[in-house]
């Protein structure tokens, strides 16, 4: 099926047809998202079923810490020597 990227207002959207979105189980008016699948080349995936991972600026510690086990140990990360004033 071909369709057309299409200016609307200041943004370009992209016709799919009813059909492909059934075949795809996409959900209308749900939130989809674009990926980048090479080069040249983008898939429209539906966010409820992808491994979207969040903004880890946004999250709560609880979203955070959730999955870890009180005690597991994260380790450690080398960020190389002091620089500056810090006192260690």
């Amino acid at each position: 099926m071909t369709t057309r990227i299409v200016r609307v207002g200041n943004t370009l959207t992209v016709e799919i047809p009813e059909e492909l979105v059934t075949q795809a189980s996409l959900p209308v008016g749900e939130p989809v998202e674009w990926v980048p699948n090479g080069s040249g080349s983008i898939a429209l995936v539906n966010r409820s079923n992808s491994a979207v991972r969040k903004n880890p600026a946004d999250m709560t510690i609880e979203e955070l810490m959730e999955g870890l086990n009180e005690g597991d140990s994260l380790g450690e990360y080398d960020w190389g020597p002091p620089r500056g004033v810090e006192v260690w």
